[in-house]
């Protein structure tokens, strides 16, 4: 199976703390040519600055420009961005103003590294990330999605995917959820750490993987 992703093509990551989907996500998109913007609602970037971590692996420091306040966003010249929102700014007016540059930009990935943050229900979606995911991709602009709970959150984002990277899951629902939205009931299994299986859209199949760092 080809694990090559398309830079009109929206992934999506899920697997419970610590189960390796952010280093995933940060090892790929270390290496594609598109500007890649991070949505750190976590601020794990300020806590590995603060334990002389690097703050995106597979890239130097020097390489990635951190934010804290969108109005930065315009004016960084890196093309790979951390947006690691001050408190005032962890709202939908502010995510949805992300959505929008990165939508307008084009040729650029949103990677939203916990979309929970974004959409605290499953039947809310702020109207920038909808027009993001179902039109985005006609100008290269994407969306890498990770989320803990994929139960939890609204479909639209897995029905626009066309990659999928499931790590273990600890809710059955959310197991559950995953092959009900590809197709393959093997994403029941219960997987050990930083195992996944990757499947892309219409395969009805996957296979298991681990990523080598």
């Amino acid at each position: 199976m080809n694990f090559n992703i398309g830079m009109d093509e929206h992934v999506f990551i899920c697997g419970g703390t610590g189960s390796g989907k952010t280093v995933l996500a940060e090892v790929y998109l270390a290496n594609v040519p598109s500007m890649v913007v991070k949505l750190d609602s976590k601020l794990e970037c300020l806590d590995r600055l603060k334990k002389g971590e690097p703050v995106w692996r597979g890239l130097n420091d020097e390489d990635v420009q951190i934010i804290e306040h969108l109005e930065e966003l315009p004016n960084v010249e890196k093309d790979r961005i951390i947006y690691a929102p001050v408190e005032e700014e962890m709202e939908e007016d502010f995510y949805n103003a992300l959505a929008d540059w990165v939508y307008k930009k084009q040729d650029c990935i949103l990677w939203i590294d916990e979309l929970m943050s974004v959409c605290p229900n499953a039947f809310r979606i702020p109207l920038e990330f909808k027009k993001l995911m179902t039109r985005g991709r006609f100008i290269n602009s994407v969306c890498w999605i990770c989320t803990q709970r994929p139960s939890e959150i609204p479909s639209t984002f897995m029905a626009n995917s066309q990659h999928f990277f499931i790590y273990n899951m600890n809710m059955p629902q959310d197991r559950k959820k995953m092959a009900e939205v590809t197709g393959c009931p093997e994403f029941m299994e219960i997987l050990p750490k930083y195992v996944f299986r990757y499947s892309y859209i219409g395969s009805n199949t996957s296979v298991k993987a681990k990523l080598k760092l």
